[in-house]
């Protein structure tokens, strides 16, 4: 591809985009330059409707101007860049409402460039009837333009202080919340801990309940056994092992005796047997005294 094709290839899609933002912007005239220009020049003689005019003739300029020459067109046209801004940013902004009734109410090119810089929802708001403020509709028509200047700056004065009246509670109730989360972090730690500490003495109880089971009944067996022995013992005059028996019992109480040592925990054997809540049965020893003895 050569150059030439190269260059009305460019050519017809900047006009098919050319084409495509005059129809966005519901213009219907010439989109020559000198054109656009003069017709500038005419809609500069008029009122709200020529703002809108201007404007979007300014933005066609706009779009086929390169870069760093539209300043120097404008300014031809008598236009400061800031000046050209507002009018083009009118068409971009009024020519989104459906109703004509806040332009008719504008009544005037400066009014309207100062309603142009409203958001477009508050655009949008006027447009349907209702107030900024003190600004509406009707008040629009009235209001000269310093009034509506100082109204509209009142407006957002007020609504940046609604704005950071909103901000600083959002931020008490934010703070707020925070501090409920953490109280609430910190209350369902404590519970979780108290959860795990209930649940781990659950477990140890169990533990040592089961243990104890599992000895009182070896102790059951045990002695069973041993009094098996002895009805054989007895029965059958088995009396050598008489001895045997008696030091395996020993033996096994003194294990148990070693384990609460080891377990570090003191047992008194003796209180256990004969507890000194209960009356003590004199053996037959215990009837004889030294005079008994000497005797």
């Amino acid at each position: 591809m050569d150059i030439e094709q190269t260059q009305e290839i460019a050519i017809s899609e900047h006009a098919r985009n050319l084409g495509m933002l005059a129809a966005q912007l519901g213009y219907e005239g010439s989109l020559a330059l000198g054109a656009l220009e003069d017709e500038v020049r005419f809609f500069q003689q008029r009122t709200v409707e020529s703002c809108m005019e201007i404007g979007k003739r300014l933005l066609l300029i706009k779009e086929q101007t390169p870069h760093g020459e539209f300043n120097k067109r404008i300014e031809i046209l008598n236009f400061t860049p800031r000046m050209a801004q507002k009018f083009m940013s009118a068409v971009l902004k009024f020519s989104k409402t459906n109703s004509s009734s806040l332009l008719q109410k504008a009544g005037n090119q400066t009014k309207l460039l100062e309603l142009v810089m409203l958001d477009d929802d508050e655009i949008e708001l006027l447009d349907q009837g209702g107030s900024i403020g003190d600004v509406n509709l009707d008040s629009i028509e009235t209001m000269s333009v310093r009034e509506l200047k100082q109204a509209l700056r009142e407006a957002r004065a007020n609504d940046e202080a609604k704005d950071k009246l909103i901000q600083s509670k959002d931020q008490k109730i934010n703070k707020l919340d925070t501090e409920l989360n953490k109280s609430n972090s910190q209350a369902q730690i404590l519970k979780k801990q108290e959860t795990e500490q209930q649940q781990l003495t659950a477990s140890a109880l169990d533990t040592l309940h089961s243990a104890c089971l599992t000895m009182h009944n070896d102790v059951v067996r045990f002695t069973n056994a041993i009094n098996s022995i002895q009805a054989a013992i007895e029965e059958h005059g088995l009396y050598n092992i008489q001895e045997q028996l008696e030091a395996n019992v020993v033996a096994a109480f003194q294990q148990i005796a070693q384990t609460s040592v080891e377990l570090a925990i003191q047992i008194d054997f003796t209180e256990m047997v004969n507890p000194s809540w209960m009356p003590q049965v004199e053996s037959d020893a215990s009837h004889f005294d030294a005079t008994d003895v000497e005797q």
